[in-house]
């Protein structure tokens, strides 16, 4: 081997903090994908709902989804940024 693929070897063991950033950010991803999909599933189930406290509770619920989906694109964004 050469002694360019060898150190690019060499760095790809060193820097395992780099596919820790990197796995982490996929499963960030995928964890916002999913509560997107349940804060629409739960916004469009309050509007077909009549108004009352099953609606409130049902918007309520999706508002507690938006504000943790925020606060995970913050931290994705964080991620990628250290990268």
């Amino acid at each position: 081997m050469t002694e360019k693929t060898l150190l690019e070897r060499l760095n790809s063991y060193l820097d395992l903090s780099a596919k820790h950033r990197r796995k982490k950010a996929e499963e960030l991803e995928k964890i916002i994908g999913k509560l997107k999909k349940k804060e629409k599933a739960l916004l469009a189930e309050a509007k077909n709902t009549e108004k009352g406290k099953k609606s409130d509770m049902l918007e309520k619920r999706a508002q507690i989804l938006h504000a943790q989906r925020k606060k995970g694109l913050k931290a994705l964004k964080k991620a990628r940024q250290q990268k």
